[in-house]
Formats: structure tokens, C-alpha cells, sequence
């Protein structure tokens, strides 16, 4: 596992074409939306928390797609480039080479999203002279934009298995803006639900807290899905983010088997 982890991290973060996408998502997000001036995301609290949180939540609304369009090519690679027969016949395991798999590419392709957030979470601690910024930055990164990943790695590995990857990439796009940017009240839809892999539970219940006169908006279908941002909920949050993604792994696991005999 640890080998096909290391190779696979390698050639993932040697791709071209991840840099050149995030890059453009990047820009996109910094033309349209308030990057750089992180304003409304204390809500009354700590400054420097929801400043961080307020930038995690920008980064995730545009490359979290690139993130889960990156990855819909790595799960038939070895099948497609025919070395699958030569992986089987070496002593690791297919359950230890698809775990390593999964966190090589994952981690790979998350480095350009990590160093697009704590290159902004240093610019605000040399501009705002608060180092806390940093740390900060790490909490958030870690309670709010991990889970969501570790649920879309597994989702671009099972996804690409039953569609061609393309057809994926189309799919994924359109799965996250309806359920995880689109309003509640315009259409049902999962969005801002604790099954919404944007963070915001983690954001809002533990680390920038919202007030208690915040509204959510006019009722909308799945209402029982979306329960207060508490330090409850946002612990029930991340369990949902990382059972679901188990569960698409393990799926995808028998995925495999049944092709492969």
C-alpha cells in the first residue's frame, strides 16, 4: 500500500494538466469572487477564524470540482495502460494497492488546493499581523475541507467505474452545484445538508460559530437533513463524510472483483 501510494502521489503531482486546471479554476475564483478581502466571515466572533474559515469556504464553492474531475482518470489507468495482470502477480494485495491508490492520487491532487489556502492564510497573517492565522488555517483545513475530500476521492473512484470518465467530469460538475451550492428553497436538492461535502457544518458548529439570529431561509424539502450548526452536528458531519466514503471504497472494491473474474 505504501508503494502504490508513493508512486501514485508521484505521478499525480507531475501532471501538467492538474496545475493548468487549478490554475485556471484559480483565477476564475479570484475574478469573481471576494478572495482577497475574506470580510463577513466572523460573525461577531474571533476575526481570525472566520477569516480563515471564510476563505476555506471560497476555495471549496470552485476547485473542489477540479479536485473530483482530476481524479475520475486514475481508477481504470491500470486497466486501460494493460498492466493490471503484472500488478496481480506481484505479493501486494488489490485491497492494499487500491487503498494506496486512493491516498496517493487524493493527497496529490489536493496539493494545489492546500497551497492556494495557506498561501492566502499567510498573506492575511503578514497583512493582519496575526501569525494565529496560520493555525488557524491548519484547524480549518483539517475540520472542514479534509472530510469533504476524503467523500469526493471515493466518489471520483466509483464514479468513473460505472461511466466513462468524461461523462463523469459532466456528471460531478452538475452533482455539486445542485447539491452542494444550489439554494434549498429553489429545488430540492442536498445542499447545505450534513451529505453537502462544502464544510460549512464543521465551519459554522465548531470554528466561527454563526448567531443565534442567523435564519436559513424559507422551509425547503430535506429540512430534516439540515440540523442546526452545532459542535454536534458538525462531529456528525465529518462521521457521515468519512462512512460514505468507506462505503463507495468498499463498493468499489467488489466493483473490481466482479471484473476481474
Amino acid at each position: 500500500m505504501i508503494a502504490t501510494m508513493r508512486y501514485e502521489f508521484a505521478m499525480q503531482i507531475r501532471r501538467p494538466s492538474l496545475w493548468i486546471v487549478y490554475g485556471l479554476a484559480f483565477a476564475a475564483l479570484v475574478a469573481v469572487l471576494p478572495y482577497w478581502s475574506l470580510t463577513g466571515g466572523s460573525h461577531g466572533g474571533n476575526a481570525v477564524a472566520g477569516a480563515m474559515s471564510r476563505a476555506a469556504q471560497l476555495l471549496v464553492t470552485m476547485l473542489a470540482m477540479v479536485y473530483g474531475c482530476m481524479l475520475a482518470d486514475r481508477p481504470g489507468r491500470d486497466r486501460a495502460l494493460r498492466v493490471d495482470g503484472i500488478l496481480d502477480a506481484t505479493p501486494s494485495g488489490r485491497t492494499a494497492r487500491l487503498a494506496g491508490k486512493y491516498a496517493g492520487v487524493c493527497a496529490a491532487t489536493a496539493v494545489p488546493m492546500a497551497l492556494a489556502y495557506f498561501g492566502r492564510a499567510a498573506a492575511y497573517a503578514v497583512a493582519e499581523g496575526e501569525p494565529s492565522a496560520l493555525g488557524w488555517a491548519a484547524v480549518t483545513f483539517a475540520a472542514s475541507t479534509l472530510p469533504g475530500l476524503v467523500f469526493l476521492g471515493a466518489l471520483g473512484f466509483a464514479g468513473p467505474l460505472l461511466v466513462p470518465p468524461m461523462v463523469f467530469r459532466v456528471l460531478f460538475v452538475a452533482y455539486w452545484f445542485w447539491g452542494n451550492l444550489i439554494p434549498a428553497y429553489l429545488m430540492p436538492t442536498l445542499s447545505h445538508t450534513i451529505f453537502s461535502a462544502t464544510g460549512e457544518y464543521a465551519r459554522y458548529g465548531l470554528l466561527a460559530p454563526l448567531p443565534d439570529e442567523y435564519g436559513r431561509g424559507p422551509a425547503a424539502m430535506f429540512d430534516v437533513l439540515r440540523p442546526g450548526f452545532t459542535p454536534a452536528a458538525a462531529w456528525l458531519w465529518m462521521g457521515v463524510m468519512v462512512a460514505l466514503a468507506a462505503a463507495l471504497l468498499v463498493l468499489v472494491r467488489l466493483r473490481l472483483s466482479r471484473s476481474e473474474s
